[in-house]
């Protein structure tokens, strides 16, 4: 290029020399091939030509000038390229670019020839190539081999990379068919050497042969274990885990699937025997149907076999079993022992064997309860007879003593069902035991609630002594639990002591509500919860009124027996015979119940209660002239003194049904025994007579008895001829009912006395004609305390309660102080009080002022004040 440069220039100067005088610079290379062509030699011109204006388009070049035209030299035109300055430079910039291909072409033989760890990377490939394009090389071979080997590498280097990825897409690829990507060993071994034969270094080329060398090795291991007989679960599953890592397609993994799953069942079926309680005929059933779908194989084939021979002895067994458990009649428990010894061999859990091995416990743990029940000598209380009997009638298997026990149970259902048909009424809501047992309960809703205060504090202190007692059902479960009939009968007793205070009450209460100084319109009687009105009837037992249309038997015409209210009057009351013979039968059958432990406690208290009412009755020498016949009982008539003798005719009515038939409002169908003047034992005992559950001929005598007293004290009291003011026998006669003593003055109007005792000193004076003329000054004072308290009763009292019902004006809480400083105000069914005989003729409570009863009847009594201001002094 040099030499080149240095001729153009002497060619210049040449045609300069021989007289080119003109220089002007042409773009020959915008010019085409055949437009710069020399005209002599045909050319291509490209630095420099020589032109004449003569012939335009016509050049030659600086070889022939001489040749051009004949027009003389000074004409022509040297057209040039370049300058000769801008010749040189430019060749300096050729002179270095040949230097750099020439670098760059030694750097890429260099790399391409390069051998084992000299190799150069796939990065010093590209840069090359990248070089050549940036310094515009030539394309020669060269650098076509360089492209060509960069192209391989980077082929290479993708695949290696996708083969180093594999564990990726190995684990996330569905099934376990071949992928279109996977290569096998011998490729990847190819692959490998491939590799290792490119003329670049690849960083995949050492990790492929590491994998190439894993491979290699997992084939060899699973060729190892394929091999064994029973290899381990875990064993193939790590080899499996680790063919993972993987993207080849290896032979070995579809034989170590098969593998896995027939190690898993081996060692299901392992595991399985090895807990016989849990290995059931289910599992050996499904452990058999996984084993039929697996490939074949020795290990599995034996298994199959031992699991398939237990699997039918074991179905053989239950069968048995079952057979034996279901028999009837029943077999012996010796028969049941043997089998279940044989099936005891089997390691298995068969249901029906448990079954049948558990049965024979049972029965082996019933016959010695049976023994033991037999050998104590005690009577079986029937729950647990019931309990027996209902746990062995469950047991499968025959045990003698059932049939023994079974017969005593059914004596006993026997003697219930004929105790119960003797004792219960028709269509009876109560059971036997409820019948036979005290009273819980006692009166009806209405009533019970307003017994007086006393009553209630009563029931509550006895009711926290038998807090657990409050029904049947809780009476039943304390009489089951106890021992012997001696715990029993203290049960019942602690119940018939509460059921006396209960009855106590109760009579208190329905004695209080009736008492003339309440409006009768205000009470509510009877089951219907209405006012009294019209015929009633008055229970002998709880003292409660009722209409007679609300319980009157149209069919119940004994009038001399004591009537007794729905309530009261629970059940059938028998002989004391007839008992006797049910629990004599109930002894013969020797089982205790609770029926039979309430009626030997009600035999016992019956025959507790005649021994007391015939101790009674031989001290009362007025039964035996009682008449034969009880006293007829009529209605109430207006009056009595056309029949001065007649003690029969007037039933027992409050106060303010005593003035005239003609404004009666209520009336008493039947006599009731009267409570004033009976005393505690007596009413006691006629109380626990009609609550005794038996027919008692004594009930009878007493009850008459109690009657014809009251009768015969009537008669007395209207016969009298020591009244103060001669008067008709309705106005002066004194009657006995609910517990209240009333009598009439002489306007008409009604005296009451404020308590029951006062009453009863008032009714043995009047009575007592002897006594009343030993003592004319004690009578004088009852006559004038009675005069007294007619006038004070009359002052807030109407003169005809019956036609108005006006209520009185003193109330329960005026009535209940006493003048006294210090008044206690006692309260109870019965408060004695005792008049000031001295100037202010006041009423005091006995309790208040510290008179005993005993001392107000003997003494005059003077109160404080009138001691005082009179003078007196108390004798």
């Amino acid at each position: 290029m040099h030499k080149g440069t240095r001729k153009r220039a002497d060619l210049r100067e040449k045609a300069k020399k021989m007289g080119v005088l003109d220089f002007k610079e042409a773009k020959y290379d915008h010019l085409q091939d055949d437009e710069r062509q020399c005209a002599k030699c045909r050319t291509t011109c490209y630095l420099s030509a020589i032109t004449c204006p003569c012939s335009p388009g016509v050049l030659v070049c600086l070889y022939h000038i001489g040749d051009l035209c004949a027009c003389p030299i000074t004409n022509y035109t040297l057209n040039f390229r370049y300058t000769l300055d801008e010749l040189y430079p430019m060749m300096s910039a050729v002179k270095q670019r040949a230097e750099l291909y020439d670098e760059w072409a030694c750097r890429v033989a260099e790399t391409l020839e390069a051998k084992l760890e000299k190799k150069k990377g796939l990065p010093v490939f590209r840069s090359l190539l990248s070089e050549s394009e940036s310094k515009l090389f030539p394309d020669n071979d060269l650098l076509r081999r360089l492209r060509l080997v960069t192209q391989d590498a980077e082929k290479c280097a993708s695949v290696a990379q996708q083969l180093l990825n594999g564990k990726k897409q190995t684990r996330y690829r569905c099934g376990s068919g071949k992928s279109r990507s996977q290569l096998t060993v011998e490729e990847l071994s190819s692959f490998v050497r491939q590799l290792y034969n490119l003329c670049c270094s690849l960083p995949q080329a050492p990790m492929l042969k590491e994998l190439l060398n894993r491979i290699e090795d997992f084939q060899q291991h699973s060729e190892k274990v394929l091999a064994e007989e029973a290899p381990s679960v875990a064993e193939i599953q790590s080899l499996l885990d680790v063919s993972f890592d993987f993207d080849v397609d290896l032979p070995e993994l579809p034989k170590l699937r098969v593998r896995l799953e027939q190690a898993r069942w081996l060692e299901a079926v392992q595991q399985a025997a090895a807990q016989p309680a849990t290995l059931t005929l289910e599992t050996m059933r499904r452990l058999i149907d996984q084993g039929v779908g697996l490939a074949p194989h020795p290990s599995v084939e034996k298994a199959m076999a031992r699991l398939q021979e237990q699997l039918t002895m074991s179905e053989l067994w239950e069968d048995k079993a079952s057979s034996l458990l279901k028999a009837r009649p029943p077999h012996s428990i010796e028969t049941l022992s043997a089998a279940a010894e044989k099936a005891s061999g089997i390691p298995a859990y068969l249901p029906n064997c448990l079954l049948l091995k558990d049965t024979i416990r049972k029965a082996s743990e019933w016959l010695q309860e049976a023994d033991e029940l037999q050998s104590s000598g005690c009577v079986p209380m029937v729950d647990n007879l019931s309990d027996m009997v209902l746990r062995g009638q469950a047991i499968q298997v025959h045990l003698e003593p059932l049939d023994q026990l079974e017969s005593l149970l059914t004596a006993v259902q026997e003697w219930k069902e004929s105790a119960a048909a003797a004792f219960l009424q028709k269509d009876s809501t109560k059971n036997l035991l409820e019948v036979l047992c005290p009273r819980l309960e006692v009166g009806n809703a209405g009533s019970f609630k307003r017994k007086a205060r006393k009553g209630k504090e009563s029931m509550k202190n006895n009711k926290k002594k038998t807090a657990r007692l409050n029904s049947i059902n809780d009476v039943e479960k304390s009489l089951l639990e106890t021992k012997d009939p001696t715990s029993a009968k203290a049960t019942l007793e602690e119940l018939r002591v509460r059921e006396m205070e209960t009855f106590y009450n109760l009579r208190a209460a329905n004695e209080s509500k009736l008492l003339p100084t309440a409006d009768c319109m205000d009470l509510k009687v009877c089951f219907c919860q209405k006012a009294p009105m019209g015929a009633m009837l008055q229970c002998e037992l709880c003292r409660d009124a009722f209409h007679s249309v609300c319980v009157r038997d149209p069919s119940d015409s004994c009038e001399s027996q004591p009537w007794l209210c729905p309530h009261c009057q629970r059940s059938e009351k028998l002989p004391l015979g007839k008992v006797l013979s049910l629990l004599e039968a109930l002894q013969r059958i020797g089982t205790r119940l609770p029926e039979g432990d309430a009626l030997g406690y009600l035999v016992e208290r019956t025959q507790n209660w005649q021994e007391r009412a015939q101790q009674v009755l031989c001290k009362l020498p007025e039964l035996e002239e009682r008449p034969r016949t009880p006293p007829t009982l009529t209605h109430w008539v207006s009056g009595c003194e056309n029949d001065p003798k007649n003690t029969q005719a007037p039933s027992l009515t409050p106060e303010w049904n005593r003035t005239s038939h003609a404004q009666t409002v209520f009336y008493t169908e039947q006599r009731c025994i009267p409570l004033q003047g009976l005393s505690p034992e007596l009413e006691g005992l006629m109380v626990e007579g009609l609550l005794l559950q038996v027919s008692l001929p004594q009930v009878q005598s007493l009850y008459h008895f109690l009657l014809d007293r009251a009768s015969s004290q009537q008669t007395k009291t209207c016969t009298s001829p020591l009244q103060d003011e001669p008067t008709d026998c309705d106005k002066h006669m004194q009657f006995i009912s609910q517990g209240t003593n009333t009598s009439l003055n002489q306007d008409g109007t009604k005296e009451a006395g404020s308590e029951r005792k006062i009453k009863r000193h008032l009714e043995k004076e009047g009575l007592d004609a002897e006594h009343r003329g030993k003592d004319r000054k004690h009578s004088h004072k009852r006559q004038k305390m009675t005069k007294k308290k007619a006038q004070r009763r009359s002052a807030s009292t109407s003169s005809s309660p019956r036609s108005d019902f006006s209520q009185s004006e003193d109330s329960d809480g005026e009535m209940a102080v006493c003048p006294a400083e210090n008044c206690q105000l006692p309260e109870g069914d019965e408060v004695d009080w005792v008049q000031c005989d001295g100037s202010c003729n006041q009423w005091f409570h006995q309790v208040c002022v510290g008179v005993t009863a005993e001392m107000a009847e003997k003494e005059d009594y003077v109160c404080v004040t009138c001691t005082l201001k009179d003078g007196h002094m108390r004798k």
